[in-house]
């Protein structure tokens, strides 16, 4: 992220809060198509009205990086405060080269209570890529901001352990959540756009003893889908992206459980025959009709 003041011009004793509600409702709108993160502040500063927010790619703040909602607040401020905003970059060493999505061998969608950047990465490097740069519409960049908050809000609960932690987990970590279901119809639409492979995390938390956990299938499918990377070593740990599970078919991707060791938690999120989890082709048809 890249740490901006945005300076939207002058204001008087009379007309502060109608200000404050144009500048609230435009940083709103670039917020929802993925520019900059929804945690803002603004406030009044030697007669003007000023904001401070993390923006998550270069560029952010042209024109061309707007939705069409965004243009419009932009222009109804402009006509407000008789002059553009001015965004004034408060970092010593920002990034200099934009992440771009166009060469990678897939991408994946993460995010979490903790996490503030994009939640599109790059699947082979881990870059962030803002969803301003990529070619979805709007209402799925508003879709993809909307599933973001909801599963921040239930990580949040889940990681609270108070008695709704295991509801939560399902959301968290079944593939057919409503939760997650969403999520993939937000992965789906990406790969359609792009041309390229859109995976969706599922977050793994309680596991099974030593080899039984690597063994556990596909929870769509019942393919197996456990990728074995290389022998780690503590000078050069396994990162995150590279997922210890992967599943070409369903798009889905996760890790080894790194929480506690409970058969009767472990089975959600598994592959289970008696139930009919839907495959990334089952949801792409859903959504085509």
């Amino acid at each position: 992220m890249i740490f901006y003041q945005i300076s939207f011009g002058f204001y008087n004793k009379n007309n502060l809060d109608e200000a404050t509600d144009l500048v609230d409702n435009y940083l709103s709108r670039l917020s929802r198509n993925g520019q900059i993160d929804y945690d803002v502040t603004i406030v009044p500063w030697q007669k003007q009205v000023v904001a401070y927010v993390n923006a998550l790619g270069l560029e952010a703040d042209q024109l061309r990086s707007h939705s069409v909602a965004g243009k419009n607040y932009l222009e109804k401020l402009e006509k407000f405060f008789k002059q553009k905003p001015i965004w004034n970059c408060n970092e010593d060493f920002p990034p200099k080269q934009k992440a771009i999505w166009k060469n990678a061998s897939f991408l994946y969608l993460f995010t979490n209570n903790f996490h503030r950047d994009s939640p599109l990465h790059r699947g082979d490097n881990n870059d962030m890529i803002p969803l301003y740069r990529v070619p979805i519409t709007d209402n799925i960049r508003d879709d993809i901001y909307y599933w973001q908050g909801y599963y921040r809000e239930w990580d949040n609960i889940w990681l609270g352990s108070d008695k709704f932690e295991i509801t939560a987990y399902r959301m968290l970590a079944d593939p057919r959540s409503e939760l997650s279901l969403r999520g993939r119809e937000s992965c789906l639409a990406i790969e359609k756009a792009t041309g390229i492979p859109v995976y969706y995390y599922l977050l793994r938390y309680f596991g099974r003893k030593g080899e039984n956990e690597k063994q556990r299938k596909c929870p769509c499918c019942g393919n197996s889908w456990f990728v074995e990377h290389p022998q780690q070593s503590i000078y050069k740990p396994k990162l995150f992206y590279q997922f210890d599970f992967q599943c070409p078919n369903c798009r889905l991707v996760s890790n080894l459980a790194d929480g506690e060791i409970k058969s009767r938690y472990a089975k959600i999120g598994e592959y289970h025959t008696s139930q009919n989890y839907e495959t990334k082709k089952e949801i792409e048809m859903e959504t085509e009709t």
